[in-house]
């Protein structure tokens, strides 16, 4: 029987003397059968970037992602990378057209920036059901440090999970790896939806060259150091009277020690767990001890 509780009846008419009478339980009228649970659905990923739809670290992550269920892609129509958080939709019309990527239920390109395409694919596309992770990259090129301030692979993940949804950013340095890279996403991905994800929080993700044999290390590690820095400007006048602009760039070797970029130059995988919400509160306090006033 499948109720809890049960009522003992003792049948006692009918049987010869001294015989024993059978116990028969019947069920309590007063119980309803309990409803069965509905069956849990099947995860949906939306996966975006902003290096364009057509990226082969875009299309790695696709096919690895299918693994948990159902895949959507929603992706710049062309390289946008730098992008940050930008947006474009907030002005004039734009357009989307739907595309195939081997291992999508759905794909679409939109003339937009990295966030435009994550908003695009959470809010048109997600329908009643929605996504249960958002997952940003592959992108050709470390994010590491602060350099994840201009990154629109960054920028993307973190209008998702301004729009509510938890979302990885995932960055590599060697393009011939992104399988490896892939497969590491997968994992996190596994961990997330398990254990929950943290609110207002963006998992950036930079995976290194796999320089050595065995396993490659990975380290939870703050944002920290900048491998990557303008040195100046160098102009030349145009025969307009304008000027060209040309930006000098140099890169970094060494970073903070204890910092994503630190573990990142070692080797190691760098996770690091972005917040949304950029206020600092401790500072927050301070100045609102300042008295400050509106009147001259």
């Amino acid at each position: 029987m499948k109720n809890a509780t049960m009522t003992l009846c003792l049948l006692v008419g009918g049987f010869a003397p001294g015989a024993t009478a059978p116990l028969v339980f019947l069920p309590d009228p007063g119980l309803q059968e309990p409803t069965q649970e509905a069956p849990p659905q099947p995860v949906r990923i939306l996966v975006t970037n902003d290096d364009g739809w057509e990226s082969a670290g875009l299309a790695a992550v696709v096919r690895v992602l299918g693994e948990l269920g159902e895949v959507v892609v929603s992706a710049p129509s062309e390289n946008r990378s730098g992008s940050s958080q930008s947006t474009v939709v907030l002005r004039g019309e734009h357009i989307a057209r739907k595309v195939e990527i081997e291992g999508a239920s759905e794909a679409w390109s939109l003339e937009g920036t990295p966030s435009d395409a994550a908003a695009f694919g959470i809010l048109a596309l997600g329908g009643e059901r929605g996504f249960d992770l958002v997952v940003s990259g592959i992108n050709a090129g470390a994010n590491v440090g602060e350099v994840a301030h201009y990154s629109g692979t960054v920028g993307a993940a973190m209008e998702a999970v301004g729009l509510g949804v938890p979302a990885i950013a995932v960055s590599q340095q060697d393009p011939r790896e992104s399988e490896r890279a892939a497969r590491f996403t997968l994992q996190l991905a596994r961990r997330i939806l398990s254990e929950g994800a943290d609110p207002g929080v963006v998992y950036a993700v930079n995976v290194p060259r796999h320089r050595g044999e065995g396993v490659q290390p990975v380290v939870v590690a703050p944002m920290g150091g900048r491998y990557l820095r303008v040195r100046g400007f160098r102009l030349k006048e145009l025969e307009d009277g304008s000027f060209g602009v040309r930006a000098t760039i140099g890169f970094e070797r060494t970073a903070p020690e204890g910092t994503d970029t630190a573990a990142y130059q070692a080797g190691a995988i760098a996770v690091t767990p972005l917040h949304f919400n950029w206020t600092h509160e401790a500072a927050s306090t301070r100045v609102a001890g300042w008295g400050l006033s509106g009147e001259e």
